[in-house]
């Protein structure tokens, strides 16, 4: 309840204070060019882990050819590439959460926000004069306007405080510790990327080969069964002649007079011509599958040791010998970021996850002291009035 005390108390001083604040802007700057730093440098560290994921996939894609003490480099950098996703989803919602407060600020900064914050408050000031009965509910207004006028403002400005006495510091020197290694990192993607994509391409060029040999082997062995089966034929139809002629005058069989005789060397030509086609189509498949010999061959040729496969890495900072020392180094370097990420991720969790949290934590109070209910308890108060309009 308000108190009805003198025409001039704090009351009036309060709504001054309130509204000159409200148009000062000094205090919204702030928090806005906080909330924008602090999102650039979140985006930054986002870019980060997505690079080092990215070294990872490529070092993985490569752990057929390449073992390190007898283990898949994927093995090796599983906690890494566990905690560079977990730290990627974390890096998501703090971009979120920045994103969400710089909207929110420029809310709140807006001429038609500080207008409101303006008329509430004189309509406050006038009803607490005239005593009307209306008081309280303008008090609500007035006072509910300020809060969502300073209090993420502040709850920022507290951030930035804390921040920029405690966790700035270690916040940039571990990112530069990061950063560091960024460029090595990209050496990675960038040349065994490569090497990795042209394997992947050649083992695909030569799986699509060897589907395509097994094809012609099978039609070749159709070929030559069907080749088995006329040969059987035209024996059949040689002895059945040979029978018919020997039953035949001499003068019959040389102006064919007999039509069995013509009938069954009619088969016969026929089988013949079939022979033949079916002899080139054996060629024909043994030349194809020559042929996909030897491409499949000059595929499986394409090693280390030749110009084809991994031939970005002959051309990198580091030879063909020192190819596992280097990779053991690299997995060694990812390893031992594994702890500088964790510093991280706990450092923007709690700018950017926990500040916000409070802010809502804050917000849901301060509604609930000043309008006796809570924020859930107005919602379901307009969905009750719905319901009773319908």
């Amino acid at each position: 309840m308000i108190k009805q005390q003198s025409k001039f108390n704090g009351y009036y001083i309060a709504i001054l204070l309130a509204i000159v604040f409200s148009w000062w802007g000094f205090l919204d700057t702030k928090a806005s060019d906080y909330v924008s730093s602090s999102l650039v440098q979140a985006l930054s560290a986002f870019g980060l882990a997505k690079l080092f994921n990215a070294t990872v996939s490529v070092l993985q894609s490569i752990q057929i050819s390449v073992f390190v003490s007898s283990v898949t480099i994927g093995e090796l950098l599983d906690p890494f590439n566990d905690m560079v996703e977990d730290f990627s989803g974390v890096m998501k919602v703090a971009v979120s959460s920045l994103i969400f407060q710089s909207i929110l600020l420029k809310i709140i900064a807006t001429v038609y926000f500080k207008a409101f914050v303006t008329l509430s408050g004189l309509m406050f000031g006038y009803l607490y004069w005239v005593k009307s009965h209306f008081i309280e509910v303008a008090y609500k207004v007035f006072v509910t306007a300020v809060g969502a006028k300073f209090l993420l403002v502040l709850v920022v400005l507290l951030s930035a405080l804390v921040d920029a006495s405690f966790l700035n510091e270690e916040k940039t020197q571990t990112m530069d510790k990061i950063q560091v290694h960024s460029d090595e990192m990209n050496e990675v993607t960038t040349g065994l990327g490569v090497a990795a994509d042209l394997k992947q391409s050649l083992d695909k060029d030569k799986q699509a080969l060897q589907i395509k040999l097994g094809e012609e082997q099978n039609m070749l062995f159709k070929h030559d069964v069907r080749l088995v089966e006329l040969t059987v034929q035209n024996e059949s139809l040689n002895r059945q002649i040979s029978a018919r002629k020997d039953t035949l005058s001499a003068l019959d069989i040389l102006f064919n007079n007999d039509e069995i005789l013509a009938d069954l060397r009619t088969q016969q030509s026929v089988l013949s011509q079939d022979r033949q086609r079916t002899e080139q189509n054996i060629k024909t498949s043994q030349d194809k599958i020559n042929v996909l010999q030897q491409e499949i061959d000059d595929l499986g040729n394409l090693s280390l040791e030749d110009q084809g496969f991994f031939s970005s890495i002959k051309q990198s900072t580091f030879g063909l010998s020192h190819f596992k020392d280097k990779i053991s180094e690299y997995v060694g370097t990812l390893n031992g970021l594994v702890n500088d990420f964790l510093t991280l991720l706990a450092l923007f969790a709690f700018n950017t996850v926990l500040i916000p949290v409070l802010f809502l934590y804050l917000g849901a109070k301060g509604f609930k002291l000043v309008w006796q209910m809570k924020p859930s308890d107005l919602i379901e108060r307009a969905k009750q009035g719905v319901k009773e309009s319908l």
